[in-house]
C-alpha cells in the first residue's frame, strides 16, 4: 500500500514519492505567478501542508532544503548568544545597545570639500594675439611703451586711439632743421613732406604758423583740478621711471598700479585707463589731427617788453619786487618815457639798450656809458623791417659779473610749455651749458661786442672762437667743478625757480584759446653776478639748435629727442608690431621734468582771470 506525501507541482496540488525513493526529482521549480514569495509549511499533527509568506531568496528552494537551511541558522545564531561554562553552554543575557548620540553632524569638513586654490604664476602674455610675439622680453617691452604712452596722455585726462597707421609732417628750413628731420625719420611711422603744409599732422618751423594754429580746434575740456598733498609732494618716486613728468598724484596712482601682476600692472586698454579717471576723453587720432611747435601768444615770454610786463606785474601780486630777479628795466615807447627815464636816473651807469620786440641772437643790442648816450641814441625813430615802429627796452649793465677765467659768460637753459586737451604744462629742462666770450672782460672798452655780448651769433666771428673751450661753451659739470660754490644747489634752483614764476605770470596769457594740441620750446638766458646772484636776462622763442661743439652735438639732439618723447610720441603713437626691431629707444628716462600744471591750485585764479581779461 503506498503511503502519499504531501507535495506541491507546477500542474497539481499534490505529488507522491515513493518510500524508498531517498532523492527528490530533479527539475526546476516554477511557482505560479500568484505563489511567489509563499513557501510550504508542515505541521506535526497533520500531512497537509500550508502557504505561509516569506521574503527570502531562499523560499524558493524546495521545501526540506529549505527547512534544513533554516535550522542551521537558527543553531548558529542560539550558539552566538551562548557562553561556554565548563562544558556547558550558558545563554548570554540580553543587552540594550543605545544608539550614539552625536551633537555635530557626521559630515566632511568644510575645508576638505574646498578645493585648494592655486594661484597660477603669470606666464609674461600681455598680447594673447598670434601675431604677436610670445617672447616674455617683448612682451614687457611693449608693454611698457604701451603704459608709458598712456601715463603721459593720462596726465592731460586723454586717451589717443589712432585711428591711421602713418603720419605726415613738415619740417621746415633753417636751425637745424636738418637735425629734427633726422630724429623725426627714425620714427618709421612718420613720413616727411615738402608741400601742403596745412595738410599735415606735425608742423615745425622756426616761426608761428597763425594760419595752422587756426586750424587746430580749441579744447572744450575744462582745466582739471586736483587735490595737492603737501606731505607726498616732497616724496620721490624713483620706481617709475618717467616720473618727473607726471603729476605727483597720478604717479602714486601707477606706484600702486606696479605692485599688481599681469596685465592689471600696465595700462594697456581704455578700460583700465578709465580706472584714473572717469571724466577721461577718448581722442581718435586721424589724418586731420593736428600739432604745431608754436603756441599762440608765445610773445608773451618771448618778447622782451612782455616778459617784463608780465614779470613785474606777478612779482607785484607777491609782494616782491621785479628788479630782485630782472635787472633794473625800462620799456621807452615815446619820449615821454624817454624823459622820465632821464629823469630817475642821474647817477653814472652803463645801461644796454635791445629792441622791445621782434629781435633775437644779439640783434640791435648796443652798450653805452651814460645816460646822455642813452637819450641821444633814442632821440631818432627807428622801425623794424616791417616797417613798425621800434620801441627799446633799457637795462642797467651788470658791472661786476661773475667770469669764467677773467671772461664773462651767461647760462642757456630751457624750458617747455604744452597744451594738450586745454591743459597747460610747463616743464624744465635738466640740461644747459654755459656761453663764453671770446676775449677779457673790461668796461674800458664797451663797443666790443666779442667782450659783452656770448651769443654765438656774436662769438663766431672772433678769431679766438673755440680757443679757450670748444664751441665756447661748458658743461654744467664743468662749470660746477669751476666754481668755489656747489652750482646745483645754489645757481641752479635760482634758475628753476624763476623758471617757474615766468609759467605763472604768463598763465592765461600763453595759448588763451586753449589749443588742443600745441607746445613752444624757449631758451632762458641768466648771467650771474660775483656775488652768485642769479639775474633772468632774457627768453627766446625758437632757441638756436646749431651743434657748435662737441658739448652741443650731444645736448641738442637730446634735447628734441626728449621732446618729441615727450608731446609727439604720446600723441601720435606707433601702430601695434610685433617685431622687436620697432622699437627705437630702450629707456623712458627723459631730462624734462614737470614744474608747472594748471590743475594745481597754488596758482591764484583770481589772478589768472586778470590776465586773460587784458589785451
Amino acid at each position: 500500500m503506498k503511503k502519499s506525501f504531501t507535495s506541491h507541482s507546477p500542474s497539481s496540488d499534490h505529488y507522491y514519492i515513493g518510500p524508498r525513493e531517498m532523492k527528490l526529482p530533479k527539475f526546476e521549480f516554477e511557482y505560479p505567478p500568484s505563489c511567489y514569495g509563499l513557501v510550504v509549511s508542515s505541521t506535526k499533527n497533520s500531512n497537509k501542508t500550508e502557504l505561509i509568506s516569506d521574503s527570502s531568496s531562499e523560499s524558493l528552494l524546495p521545501p526540506l532544503i529549505y527547512f534544513k537551511i533554516k535550522e542551521k541558522k537558527l543553531q548558529k545564531e542560539q550558539d552566538e548568544k551562548c557562553v561556554l561554562v565548563g562544558n556547558t553552554l550558558h545563554q548570554m543575557p540580553k543587552k540594550i545597545i543605545k544608539p550614539k548620540i552625536s551633537y555635530q553632524p557626521d559630515i566632511f569638513p568644510l575645508k576638505a570639500l574646498k578645493k585648494k586654490i592655486v594661484k597660477q604664476k603669470f606666464n609674461g602674455i600681455y598680447f594673447e594675439d598670434e601675431r604677436y610675439s610670445s617672447d616674455p622680453e617683448f612682451q614687457l617691452n611693449y608693454a611698457n611703451l604701451r603704459t608709458y604712452y598712456n601715463s603721459i596722455n593720462l596726465s592731460n585726462n586723454l586717451y589717443v586711439q589712432p585711428m591711421i597707421n602713418s603720419y605726415k609732417a613738415y619740417i621746415g628750413k633753417g636751425n637745424n632743421g636738418q637735425l629734427v628731420q633726422w630724429i623725426l625719420k627714425r620714427r618709421w611711422w612718420w613720413s616727411i613732406v615738402d608741400k601742403e603744409k596745412e595738410q599735415v599732422n606735425f608742423l615745425w618751423q622756426q616761426l608761428r604758423n597763425n594760419s595752422y594754429i587756426e586750424l587746430i580746434p580749441e579744447s572744450n575740456q575744462e582745466i582739471l583740478q586736483q587735490q595737492v598733498n603737501n606731505q607726498e609732494q616732497n616724496l620721490i618716486i624713483q620706481e617709475i621711471q618717467y616720473y618727473n613728468l607726471l603729476p605727483n598724484q597720478l604717479s602714486f596712482q601707477l606706484q600702486k598700479m606696479r605692485k599688481k601682476i599681469g596685465k592689471n600692472s600696465k595700462i594697456i586698454s581704455f578700460d583700465q585707463a578709465l580706472k584714473f579717471s572717469q571724466t577721461l576723453r577718448l581722442f581718435e587720432v586721424n589724418g586731420n589731427s593736428k600739432l604745431h611747435n608754436h603756441i599762440q601768444n608765445n610773445t608773451h615770454l618771448g618778447s622782451k617788453k612782455n616778459l617784463f610786463y608780465n614779470m613785474k606785474r606777478y612779482y607785484e601780486q607777491q609782494g616782491l619786487n621785479v628788479f630782485d630777479f630782472l635787472p633794473q628795466t625800462y620799456h621807452i615807447k615815446n619820449k615821454e618815457d624817454l624823459q622820465n627815464f632821464v629823469q630817475q636816473n642821474q647817477n653814472q651807469s652803463i645801461w644796454i639798450v635791445k629792441p622791445a620786440e621782434l629781435t633775437n641772437r644779439g640783434h640791435g643790442i648796443h652798450i653805452f656809458q651814460t645816460i646822455n648816450e642813452v637819450q641821444q641814441y633814442l632821440r631818432s625813430i627807428h622801425h623794424h623791417k616791417n616797417g613798425a615802429q621800434k620801441t627799446f627796452i633799457v637795462q642797467k649793465y651788470i658791472e661786476n659779473p661773475l667770469l669764467y677765467n677773467q671772461r664773462k659768460f651767461d647760462i642757456r637753459c630751457y624750458i617747455l610749455f604744452t597744451s594738450v586737451n586745454g591743459q597747460h604744462k610747463g616743464y624744465w629742462y635738466k640740461d644747459g651749458y654755459i656761453r663764453t666770450s671770446s676775449q677779457e672782460f673790461s668796461l674800458m672798452n664797451l663797443s666790443n661786442k666779442l667782450i659783452h655780448l656770448t651769443n654765438d651769433a656774436v662769438q663766431k666771428y672772433s678769431e679766438d672762437y673755440g680757443r679757450f673751450e670748444k664751441g665756447n661753451k661748458v658743461s654744467f659739470e664743468e662749470f660746477n667743478n669751476f666754481l668755489p660754490i656747489d652750482f646745483y644747489q645754489t645757481i641752479y634752483i635760482q634758475m628753476r625757480n624763476i623758471a617757474l614764476d615766468q609759467f605763472k605770470a604768463t598763465y592765461g596769457k600763453l595759448d588763451p584759446n586753449r589749443k588742443e594740441n600745441s607746445f613752444e620750446l624757449f631758451g632762458l638766458d641768466f648771467m650771474i653776478d660775483d656775488k652768485f646772484k642769479v639775474w633772468l636776462i632774457e627768453t627766446n622763442t625758437n632757441p638756436c639748435l646749431e651743434c657748435s661743439g662737441p658739448l652741443l652735438t650731444k645736448l641738442i639732439p637730446q634735447l628734441i629727442e626728449d621732446l618729441f618723447k615727450l608731446v609727439l610720441d604720446p600723441l601720435y603713437p606707433p601702430p601695434q608690431f610685433y617685431n622687436s626691431k620697432k622699437f627705437i629707444y630702450d629707456s623712458f628716462e627723459n631730462k624734462f621734468e614737470l614744474i608747472f600744471d594748471s590743475s594745481m591750485l597754488d596758482v591764484p585764479l583770481k589772478f589768472t582771470q586778470n590776465l586773460i581779461d587784458e589785451q
